[in-house]
């Protein structure tokens, strides 16, 4: 009797799938063909239907995404994962926090872009995505790809991370965010100042770290995705999410094409280089009562051509008086990267106060240049022999990083301590011995402390070791005051590092031509970052309000620069180049944004400002000829989308406008003047449609609307006028697109 009562009852239980925690208040219907039943989760997230029958489970609830998933109806207990409802103003994050936290929750600030924004922009890789946000700059390279700009820092001094595993392969200290495609990306969350108590080395600028999306899925959905540019860009790419009972997985492939482009269209060494590529991804998951176990690998191939003009080869080698000499050649180069990464992940919930969240990872990064001369005729190609023209790196990388969190006093006291460790080895031709390895080992901690219900202080320190100089000793501290319902204060003082790199230790680059050498002796950079910000957020009738203002000041010690040891003359030319910790730069600046949305309206809008004293302007020369301070330059950012519900339209645009930037360098004379460069719009308006409830998506949209190719640099003395100008490649100006999602 006993047990059949027992068959004849069901016990749902709802749970955070970030989290492991109980959610109340879950809304949970039982379907069948002929009847519905109908609970909400109780205090401890349960649900009890007293005649269960063969149906369908759905779970809805105002912070979570819906959740579905079939069942016989003789289970008697089930208990679902559900995540967080990701839209909005006051999104969950997790990067730097012990626990997914609400935006408005988090001690320091973080800016999300979710997965409607990269759908309204028509990204398909991280450059398309930051080119509109606020704070970060762009630069474009030919060969080195896009690089980024964040707080006035360069981007050897930006973390970036897919779900806290750092992406290796920088080449002079970037990495090339066109190579990072958002194909299984869900959203990016961006932190800005050091994260290096949390992240390590490079996190001094800030933190990009990119979430992929959830496998937790309770039938199989299938995504492809097309996209075409006019510029001559041609992509295609998918992914599956399948469950297997308790595993749940995914995968996803895609390929990236673009034709090359030059407003010469006789040109053949064009501009923008053609580039391919070609990706794919698969992970599986699954839950172990208290643990949740995930792997996930990652494959990228990309070739860019570097085609030379017709002749481009006839002044580097000696004529020779045969007929083959008469045939059209040039010179070709080809740059082929492969990174291939693998990460395990674990997730323990031991009970609702504690969690351990571990991973270990191994990433491969290679990166090939050849050179050769190609008969234009016969088609027939020569590797050449000059100096660097055959080139290959190859980064390679163990890490895995462990960290345990306990809310020893719930709302009062918590604290996380954990550990890094990284091994890497870099192989070159221009490596000392060819092959060199470096080992980092931390421990890290960091506390939040709730003296009051409105104040969260949130101390931290790292300890590292690392066996090729000595590593710093850092700490942060950061504050929430939350002054009433409206008004929220954060401050925050952290200490950054940059490790020197293996490059920077052993390069070895000499020959006829060059004589650069390495330094086993250098030390980190390292980095003193203050911000302060007051947050407003209020509720207008239907209109939800956040205006936000920020200001930062950072101070670079030690910088490492390329310095010339011994000047070139008659006796050497080449001189001697070293590596060497000689340099400071000071970054300042502040933003104000206000965000909002009323009902089917959502906008943004955001006035940035960014100040840059190099370490040139450190030198007593500078001060006598008054070039001591900050050179700043403005940003201003307006993104605004509207939904058209009857219609199932989605227009958008998004402006950003970089103003005046001033660089202070050295001429060829070495005397100290300025770089001015041109202010610049970049412009984007795009349309979404959707049909068939959503399962297809169709996005049109027109790029670079001012059309920007360049920027003008005026080189000129101080006090005087220009004494010459350079043009800097931006865009290939103005293009159209289409992208069309289907859902099945």
């Amino acid at each position: 009797m006993w047990w059949g009562q027992a068959m004849a009852q069901l016990t749902v239980e709802v749970r955070d799938e970030h989290t492991d925690q109980i959610v109340t208040q879950a809304h949970v219907f039982l379907q069948g063909n002929k009847d519905t039943l109908a609970a909400i989760s109780d205090e401890a997230g349960l649900v009890l239907f007293e005649k269960p029958f063969a149906g369908k489970l759905l779970v809805t609830h105002v912070s979570y995404a819906n959740y579905e998933q079939g069942i016989s109806g003789i289970e008697s207990r089930i208990k679902l994962y559900i995540s967080p409802q990701m839209n909005g103003l006051d999104e969950v994050v997790v990067t730097g926090q012990a626990r997914a936290t609400r935006v408005s929750e988090s001690v320091r600030s973080v800016r999300v872009l979710d997965a409607k924004r990269i759908e309204e922009q028509g990204a398909v890789n991280l450059k398309d995505l930051l080119t509109y946000d606020p704070t970060i700059r762009i630069n474009e390279d030919a060969i080195l790809g896009s690089q980024i700009s964040l707080q006035g820092l360069s981007g050897s001094k930006v973390k970036i991370l897919i779900d806290g595993v750092p992406i290796i392969g920088r080449i002079d200290g970037n990495i090339d965010l066109s190579q990072i495609n958002l194909n299984d990306i869900d959203r990016v969350e961006i932190v800005e100042g050091p994260m290096a108590v949390q992240y390590g080395t490079d996190a001094m600028a800030g933190t990009i770290n990119l979430i992929t999306k959830s496998k937790a899925v309770s039938k199989t959905t299938v995504q492809v995705n097309g996209y075409y540019e006019t510029v001559g860009r041609y992509n295609i790419d998918g992914n599956v999410s399948i469950p297997m009972g308790k595993w749940q997985a995914g995968v996803g492939l895609g390929r990236y094409f673009f034709d090359g482009y030059d407003a010469d269209e006789s040109r053949r060494n064009v501009q923008w280089n053609p580039k391919e590529q070609y990706f794919a991804n698969a992970s599986v998951q699954r839950r172990f009562n208290k643990v949740l176990v995930r792997y996930r690998t990652d494959f990228f191939d990309e070739r860019i051509s570097n085609l030379g003009n017709v002749g481009s080869i006839d002044s580097l080698i000696t004529p020779v008086d045969t007929g083959a000499w008469k045939y059209p050649r040039s010179l070709d180069d080809e740059f082929s990267t492969l990174r291939f990464n693998n990460a395990l992940f674990a997730d323990y919930y031991p009970s609702s106060d504690k969690k351990v969240k571990v991973f270990v990872a191994y990433n491969y990064y290679q990166r090939i240049k050849t050179t050769v001369v190609k008969n234009l005729n016969t088609g027939e190609e020569i590797l050449f022999a000059g100096d660097g023209a055959q080139d290959t790196s190859i980064f390679t990388t163990l890490s895995s990083r462990m960290f345990y969190q306990h809310d020893w006093k719930p709302k009062k006291f918590s604290y996380q301590f954990g550990y890094d460790f990284e091994y890497e080895v870099n192989k070159g031709r221009r490596l000392q011995n060819e092959f060199e390895n470096i080992t980092n080992i931390a421990v890290f901690s960091t506390a939040e402390y709730q003296p009051v219900k409105s104040l969260n202080i949130q101390p931290g320190l790292r300890y590292a070791y690392n066996n090729r100089f000595e590593a710093p000793l850092i700490g942060s501290l950061a504050a929430r005051y939350q002054m009433n319902e409206k008004w929220i204060l954060r401050g925050s003082f952290g200490q950054g590092f940059r490790a020197p790199s293996l490059k920077e230790l052993y390069y070895t680059f000499v020959d006829e031509n060059h004589n650069i050498l390495g330094n086993e002796n250098l030390q980190a950079e390292a980095s003193n970052n203050y911000q302060l910000s007051l947050q407003y957020a209020s509720n207008y009738k239907r209109l939800t309000v956040e205006t936000n203002l920020s200001g930062f000041f950072n101070d670079i010690n030690n910088e490492i620069r390329m310095v010339s040891v011994e000047t070139p003359d008659d006796d050497d030319p080449r001189g001697l180049f070293r590596y060497e910790n000689i340099a400071q730069t000071q970054t300042t600046g502040g933003t104000l944004s206000i965000k909002g949305i009323r009902e089917n309206l959502q906008f943004e809008t955001s006035f940035t400002t960014i100040g840059v004293k190099n370490e040139l302007a450190f030198d007593q020369s500078a001060q006598s000829e008054g070039l001591d301070g900050f050179n700043f330059y403005p940003q201003i950012g307006f993104n605004v989308n509207y939904t058209i519900t009857k219609w199932k339209l989605r227009p958008a645009v998004f402006i950003n406008y970089t103003g005046q930037r001033t660089d202070l360098i050295l001429d060829a004379n070495s005397d100290l003047t300025n770089t001015v460069f041109d202010a610049y719009t970049m412009a984007d308006v795009t349309l979404q449609k959707s049909f068939l409830k959503d399962k297809i998506r169709l996005t049109l949209g027109a790029k670079n609307l001012f059309n920007v190719t360049n920027i003008n640099a005026s080189v000129s003395s101080h006090g005087a006028h220009s004494t010459g100008d350079i043009s800097i490649p931006l865009s290939y100006g103005t293009s159209f697109f289409t992208r069309l999602q289907i859902d099945l």
